[in-house]
């Protein structure tokens, strides 16, 4: 029996065929009500046209598709890398991806490098809602360990990839910091998390939610996490791009408590957020510190936590934002 729903009304779910006992639901997609395709037929599809190209000499499936611990889902893009013959046409223009189907959205809008000027950037979003992203050169050769974390060849014509070595998958994983480098993120952050209080008193909304998302829990207690877990997990784990999978590896009452450091629009939200995540910097860090030998500076934090408090505490005056 097959079973046929629109994407909007099973939105959350996988927009693929799913096996349901001895019933196929197929899901369609909430573009346009494309059902959307499976891996098979995405890289058979890749595989027709590739073949069929003579610019085209070799291709590498990289990222989530090919990590044997990672997940992949309808959301999942497929990362591929084109080794062509002549970079010309594909710099030129995108009529070439027509043969994937109908685009709805691309990045860049025009192709060009977006990280290594011998690389072209194509990250496509078709109407069904698979993304492919591309990233094309015309080099001539792959260094061995150009795909350490992970690799699947999916078009070779010229044997460019038969001297890559096995993949180690460790380029990522949590690495043990040097006491310098832990004493450096540890005084930084007591510094930079200056600028959350003083925003917040002056009701600078954008400001003080920009240095508190993105300096105080982004960059620094992030690092400090994610060191946290590599010592429960005698660094040999990756916990991926921007802690996606911390919640994989954190208790479940650490996780608690990083969730309270997000907030929404209140100040007062983003006052208690920042507290939490303060409070939680300063647990994790010492127990980082503790556990490599290396000093935390408790008085430091007890006098920056005084000075928080004291701008806290400080009455604004009726015209204080006139």
């Amino acid at each position: 029996m097959t079973l046929e729903f629109t994407g909007m009304e099973l939105a959350p779910v996988a927009l693929r065929h799913i096996m349901l006992r001895s019933c196929t639901l197929i899901i369609v997609s909430v573009t346009r009500g494309k059902i959307l395709r499976t891996e098979e037929e995405v890289l058979t599809q890749f595989d027709e046209w590739a073949q069929g190209n003579d610019l085209v000499r070799a291709a590498v499936l990289t990222c989530s598709r090919v990590d044997p611990e990672g997940t992949t889902d309808f959301l999942s893009d497929y990362d591929i890398e084109l080794y062509v013959a002549d970079l010309g046409p594909f710099r030129k223009n995108d009529s070439w991806l027509s043969a994937f189907g109908p685009v709805i959205v691309r990045w860049p809008l025009r192709p060009r490098s977006t990280f290594d000027e011998k690389w072209i950037t194509r990250l496509v979003l078709f109407k069904d809602g698979v993304r492919i992203d591309f990233q094309i050169t015309d080099q001539t050769s792959i260094e061995p360990d150009a795909y350490d974390n992970g690799y699947r060849v999916l078009l070779d014509k010229d044997n460019l990839t038969v001297g890559l070595n096995a993949p180690t998958f460790s380029e990522y994983i949590i690495k043990r910091p040097p006491r310098e480098e832990y004493d450096t993120l540890v005084h930084e952050f007591w510094w930079n998390a200056t600028y959350v209080p003083k925003h917040l008193w002056r009701d600078e909304l954008p400001f003080a939610a920009v240095m508190l998302g993105q300096t105080v829990r982004d960059k620094y207690l992030r690092t400090v996490i994610e060191w946290f877990i590599g010592l429960q997990h005698d660094w040999s784990v990756n916990t991926g791009l921007c802690g996606k999978w911390f919640k994989r590896y954190l208790d479940a009452e650490t996780w608690s408590e990083f969730e309270s450091t997000y907030a929404g629009a209140d100040i007062e939200e983003n006052w208690q957020a920042f507290f939490k995540a303060i409070a939680l910097f300063g647990k994790l860090a010492r127990i980082v510190g503790s556990s490599l030998g290396y000093d935390y500076p408790a008085e430091l934090e007890q006098e920056m936590k005084g000075y928080y408090l004291s701008i806290r505490n400080t009455k604004r005056s009726a015209d204080a934002n006139k």
